[in-house]
């Protein structure tokens, strides 16, 4: 880099953080280059001088920082001692602030004695002696303080990120030897505080200092047996935060003594949940124990809706979830040991967090506790189910029975809604927050019924006859009935149609709410339990009427989206039981559809349960309903063609129409059983294709240019040919005459897919084989016309394209071997673009490429003219592919290239062997990064490895670090 003009580096910083972010963006990089350039380690220094600007010396602390974390190699040893006086220095000339230069140059500080631990040994303790006893003149003792811990604090964050020669595990050693210091420092600091009166300033430091503990157990960690006193000291200063302003305060805490809390706490979460804390079993359990006593009062308190203190209580309960989750072999310990106090504990972190689930109130307007708890219901069953002896296994599972019971009523109640009162003080994200909310609850009640079995219908059963009566004493109380009814939707996958005691009765009482005079969710949730039952009713068609009329009432309600879906399932999982009412239900649809009211989305879903009940019609029925129906969509897709109106309005109403056609092909086939299969019929959706071909065509012209029309277009064709599949013959040809015409006009995804479909299809097919060998010819050429017109530097541009052709060629190669019989195919092309498709940087392009070569490798020996062909491109796929691997493709895009390699290996190992010798004695092949002796070493892991894909992905991954130059960051 030219070298830098000082004033003209201040002006760019002022500009910098004064502009908009388009200016931002562009000095941005000239400011990280000049950042990064050696000269920084002298300007960092000039624009520190005191009397700029406060962002100009901001950037001169920030740039020293940067330079001390990366740039390390480019202080001489001999001028490390005059740069530790020179951080120091710094230090006590912005002590009085800005504080922000200030944080920056202890963080620089840090970053130097991480580095320098070697030859400085007692920089830690130099560090503490200097500022915890005041030796810094003209200094506040506050600061110099506040100083200390932002250094120490620094250390363990910095030897996560500083780019070093010492591997990462040499140096988490070497700082831990620290902690012990750094911890009695804290403690001793704390304690004695405890018996003063506390400032914003004590606060302030207190803080910094219980997250300085915090940082250092995080990221340098430390046995928890020597934790039990730094944690007895955090517990009493979060009493001290708590308990006067509950005594003698209004009942509040303030800002100040919540986020020291918080710190606390966290900080305990920090030590409990250690990587190898549950090798100290009995010290988990006096921590644990020490919680306990010391917080459960608090929550004791604190147990109502809508509390002050919400903040310190969320804390609290995560201490105990996350104590509990790392040590579940203690708590289950606990559950089967004969030892008294063991069994105490147990008991009392389980009702705490029982007590976490049922916290008063709505979540997350009136409590914010709860949805901590759900995780640690299913790790506590799951833990229970893991267990290899099997009599420890029963007697858990005995154990927490009751609880899982007692833990699906509160479950209920939580999934209770707002109702028509409460709302106003909801937002959106707050009902946005509650549906993942239920969602979760919805999870949870699964894991109940894996303990409970169907005695959890027993349970749902007594509170929807609880929730009965409370509705016939309050007609307006809604929302107990309505969770009820949501918490036996939640389990319905788990019963089948033999249930007879509890399912019934709930059927009957979906079919006797009245709806009308009460809140419309609670039709939405009983259209949705309708569906969750599907397969129940299948096996119970005596209640499949009740259900029927539910959703027909539903499709004429705010709840459409519901009903619809609602409907699908039930013409899915019970079209043969539906046969006596697809007459009046398919009356009841089309008189939905034309009321107007029904959003797109609900209009294309009930789309599908029309195709499903006019397959159980008798044959001459059917035209009358496609005409009814269908007609409309074709009619309306008829006149925007001819008014050539290609308006956002005319777009909309294409797609939605087309996707309406699409789900009604996807579902509608006459051969539901075996006596329609007996019949000759000619399927209603072939009729229908033969008659629409023209407008298909016709669009696909029109809307050229607006790929999701022409994805709508190809998505209804590709529906009916999975769904009629051999039935679609007859018209093969015609769907082939659109696709060429379609490509004629554009190669594009959409084309490409339905392309696929047919050929993977029909292949095998001996009558249809010419017509798809001509149709794979013209998927191949039609692609190389649009890559061959594509300059080379805008391959990116058409990446999406290249990835779906790719994709489909895989699936085709795959499925279809056979293909790779005909001759005239450009197999060498296909295999130049594959490997220009590797190089590109878009993922789905490298991932389809790849796996392309792959399968057409695998398959290349099968085919003497393809083994040519792979002979001859062998060196330049191997080439590309190492090329990719060292410098070219996204770093997290390499272990992909596994496939092709093994795939090389396993077909042509004596030819890869000499291909990737040769390629690799290049001098400075793939990077100059890499040595000789690492290209040697991976070249004989890469040869040496034909089976193993895990391990090769491993090799890959490490050579890409070294042609990358990023060995130092990965140590």
């Amino acid at each position: 880099m030219e070298a830098i003009d000082i004033v003209r580096l201040e002006e760019a910083v002022v500009s910098f953080y004064r502009s908009n972010s388009q200016n931002q963006a562009i000095t941005h990089e000239w400011l990280t280059d000049a950042e990064a350039s050696p000269q920084a380690w002298q300007f960092s220094w000039q624009l520190m001088q005191l009397g700029k600007s406060q962002e100009v010396q901001f950037f001169g602390a920030i740039t020293l920082h940067s330079k001390l974390m990366k740039h390390w190699h480019e202080v001489p040893p001999e001028n490390r001692e005059e740069l530790k006086q020179k951080i120091l220095e710094s230090i006590v000339r912005f002590a009085g602030g800005p504080k922000i230069v200030l944080n920056r140059l202890c963080i620089s500080l840090g970053a130097y004695i991480v580095h320098m631990l070697g030859d400085w040994p007692g920089a830690i303790e130099e560090v503490i002696n200097t500022f915890q006893n005041q030796r810094m003149p003209n200094v506040n003792a506050d600061v110099q303080l506040w100083i200390m811990l932002e250094v120490l604090q620094a250390i363990p964050e910095e030897a996560q990120v500083i780019h070093t020669s010492v591997k990462r595990v040499t140096l988490r050693a070497e700082i831990g030897k620290r902690v012990p210091l750094v911890l009695q420092t804290v403690e001793r600091y704390l304690k004695l505080q405890m018996n003063r009166v506390w400032d914003v300033e004590t606060y302030s430091n207190m803080n910094r200092a219980v997250k300085c503990v915090g940082t250092w157990i995080k990221n340098i960690g430390y046995s928890i047996e020597g934790c039990v006193t730094i944690t007895a000291v955090l517990l009493e200063v979060v009493h001290k935060c708590y308990w006067p302003c509950i005594h003698a305060g209004d009942g509040c805490m303030t800002a100040d003594e919540n986020e020291l809390a918080e710190s606390c706490l966290k900080t305990m979460v920090n030590i409990i949940i250690q990587p190898d804390c549950h090798n100290f079993p009995k010290t988990a359990f006096v921590l644990i124990k020490m919680f306990l006593d010391s917080l459960a009062e608090i929550t004791k308190t604190e147990w109502k809706r809508e509390n002050d203190n919400e903040d310190i209580i969320v804390h609290i309960y995560m201490l105990f979830v996350s104590s509990v989750e790392r040590h579940s072999t203690l708590l289950l310990s606990g559950i089967t040991s004969s030892d008294p106090e063991l069994s105490v504990l147990v008991h009392r972190i389980v009702q705490e967090i029982l007590h976490c689930t049922d916290k008063p109130g709505i979540y997350p307007v009136e409590e914010s506790c709860s949805t901590m708890a759900l995780a640690f219901w299913y790790m506590l069953q799951d833990e229970v189910f893991a267990m290899q002896n099997d009599e420890q296994k029963h007697k858990c599972w005995e154990y927490i029975k009751p609880l899982y019971a007692h833990l699906t009523r509160i479950l209920v109640r939580k999934s209770e809604q707002p109702d028509e009162k409460s709302l106003a003080k909801w937002n959106s994200d707050d009902l946005e927050c509650f549906r993942c909310y239920r969602q979760d609850i919805s999870d949870t009640f699964m894991y109940c019924y894996d303990v409970l079995n169907d005695y959890i219908l027993e349970i749902l059963a007594a509170m929807l006859d609880e929730a009965i009566a409370d509705l016939q004493r309050h007609p307006t109380h809604w929302t107990k009935l309505e969770a009820c009814i949501y918490s036996f939707q939640s389990v319905a996958e788990h019963f089948g149609g033999e249930e007879s005691r509890q399912i019934p009765r709930l059927m009957r009482v979906l079919a006797e709410i009245p709806y009308e005079k009460l809140n419309v969710k609670l039709l939405g949730t009983a259209l949705e339990t309708v569906g969750s039952y599907c397969n129940w009713l299948m096996e119970n068609p005596a209640y499949i009427p009740p259900a029927i009329n539910l959703l027909v009432r539903g499709l004429n309600s705010s709840m459409s989206a519901q009903a619809t879906l609602g409907l699908k399932e039930l013409c899915r999982d019970c079209q043969l039981q539906l046969k006596p009412y697809a007459d009046p239900l398919l009356n009841a649809c089309h008189a939905s559809l034309n009321t107007g009211r029904m959003k797109n989305s609900d209009s294309v879903r009930l789309m599908f349960s029309i195709g499903k009940l006019m397959s159980l019609l008798q044959p001459e029925e059917i035209p009358k309903y496609l005409d009814i129906i269908v007609s409309p969509c074709f009619e309306e897709l008829q006149a925007i063609c001819q008014a050539e109106s290609k308006t956002p309005a005319a777009r909309i109403r294409t797609i939605f129409r087309l996707n309406m056609i699409s789900t009604l092909f996807s579902s509608l086939n006459t051969d539901v059983d075996d006596e329609s299969k007996a019949l000759p019929i000619v399927q209603p959706v072939l009729l229908v294709m033969q008659r629409t071909m023209p407008i298909f065509k016709r669009i696909a012209e029109m809307w050229v240019e607006e790929i999701d029309v022409l994805e709508a277009a190809c998505s209804a064709m590709k529906h009916a040919i999975m769904n009629l599949r051999s039935s679609f013959q007859p018209m093969l040809q015609d769907l082939c005459l659109f696709i060429v015409a379609s490509f004629q006009t554009r190669c594009c995804a959409p084309t490409l897919e339905i392309s696929k479909t047919a050929i993977v299809m029909f292949f095998k097919d001996e009558g249809c084989k010419p017509l798809m060998q001509q149709l794979l010819r013209e998927f191949i050429q039609h692609s190389f016309k649009l890559f061959e017109s594509t300059p080379e530097q805008n391959f990116s541009n058409i990446s999406d394209t290249m990835e779906t052709f790719f994709g489909c060629l895989s699936q085709i190669v795959k499925k279809i071997p056979q293909v790779l019989e005909d001759k005239t195919l450009a197999y060498d092309r296909l295999v130049f673009y594959a490997q220009r498709g590797m190089t590109l940087p878009e993922s789905g392009a490298i991932r389809n490429s790849i796996q392309f070569l792959t399968h057409f490798v695998m398959q290349s020996r099968n085919h003497p003219h393809v083994t040519d062909v792979v002979l001859a491109t062998g060196e330049q796929t191997l080439y590309t592919t190492m090329m990719c691997v060292g410098y070219l493709t996204p770093r997290s895009q390499v272990d992909k290239f596994a496939d092709i390699l093994l795939a090389m290996n396993k077909k042509y190992p004596a030819e890869m062997a000499v291909w990737m010798k040769s390629l690799m004695a290049t001098p400075n092949f793939p990077t100059q990064l890499i040595t000789d002796v690492d290209k040697t070493r991976y070249t004989a892991l890469i040869v040496k490895e034909k089976v193993n894909k895990r391990l090769l992905q491993q090799h890959l991954s490490e050579m890409a670090i070294k042609t990358r130059g990023l060995t130092e960051k990965f140590q």
